[in-house]
Order: C-alpha cells, then sequence, then structure tokens
C-alpha cells in the first residue's frame, strides 16, 4: 500500500493567477480579430456600394442613349435613384420622374453608412454626365470612397484611404 504525503491530500479550490491571466489573455485576442473583421467588413461593404454605383452610372449612360432620355441621379444620405426628365401633359414643362425598374429604381445604403454628391449627377441623350462625386463612408466620418463622373462620361471609383 502506497503513503500519500499530506499535502497531496488537501484540495485545491479557485484558479491561479496564471490560468485567469491566461483566459484573459485568449479573450482579448479573439476580441481584437473579431473587432478587425468587422471592420474589414464596413470597408468592403462601402466598396460594394461605390463599384455598384459605377456600374449604373455607366448603365444609365447606354440606357440614356438608347432610350432617348435623359436620366438623373438623386442621392440622398442613405439612398439613390435614377430619375427621367419627362415633359407634363400639356408639354411646357418638365419634372423629374423616378425610374421604378429593378437596376435603375431605389436603392437603400446601410445604417451606418451615408452618401454625400458634390455637383449634380444629369445623363444626356449623348451619354455625356455633367461633372459629379459621390463620396461613400460611414456616418459622420471622413469619406472612404469616392465615385467621379467626368464631363466626357468617364465614371471612376477612388479610394480615399
Amino acid at each position: 500500500m502506497e503513503l500519500k504525503r499530506a499535502n497531496d491530500m488537501t484540495s485545491h479550490h479557485g484558479y491561479t493567477l496564471i490560468e485567469i491571466l491566461i483566459v484573459i489573455f485568449i479573450m482579448s485576442i479573439a476580441a481584437s480579430v473579431a473587432l478587425l473583421s468587422i471592420q474589414h467588413n464596413e470597408n468592403k461593404q462601402m466598396e460594394a456600394i461605390a463599384n455598384e454605383l459605377n456600374q449604373m452610372v455607366t448603365l444609365a449612360e447606354e440606357q440614356a442613349m438608347l432610350q432617348p432620355k435623359i436620366l438623373g441621379l438623386s442621392v440622398k444620405a442613405n439612398t439613390f435613384q435614377f430619375t427621367s426628365l419627362e415633359s407634363t401633359e400639356e408639354g411646357k414643362k418638365y419634372t423629374w420622374v423616378p425610374l421604378h425598374d429593378t437596376v435603375l429604381g431605389k436603392h437603400t445604403v446601410p445604417d451606418n453608412l451615408e452618401l454625400q454628391l458634390k455637383g449634380e449627377i444629369i445623363i444626356s441623350t449623348n451619354g455625356d454626365v455633367t461633372p459629379f462625386t459621390v463620396y461613400i463612408g460611414k456616418k459622420g466620418e471622413k469619406p472612404q470612397y469616392a465615385v467621379i463622373g467626368e464631363a466626357d462620361g468617364t465614371i471612376t471609383t477612388k479610394s480615399l484611404s
């Protein structure tokens, strides 16, 4: 029969300081990875909206030439929608009428992001565009992306960071 020492028989209650520090260290690594992942997703989200807006303005240029119609883009803080310049019933006045198709209709931007328009966006029947810049960024912060339209119809997306 084996004899046990007196201090081996005492039971340990609680955790050592080293064990607690190791758990806190692992939790801090997991939290920092999660924060980096969320920030990366927001940047990807802004980039995707900028690219989508670029492609939609290019499509609207082609649409304006094919129909032929004068098109515009209405930009608000968290929505954008293409419009068409239509004459009223009397034919003497013109008004901007929102388009309701799935591609050039109303698009909503996520609540944490906002759009800011510098200039106005009007697309003529020959595909020319009034110079404009649409800034895309987090609400209340410096914009991260810009969609830039030139008078010759060239549309570019630029990262500002």
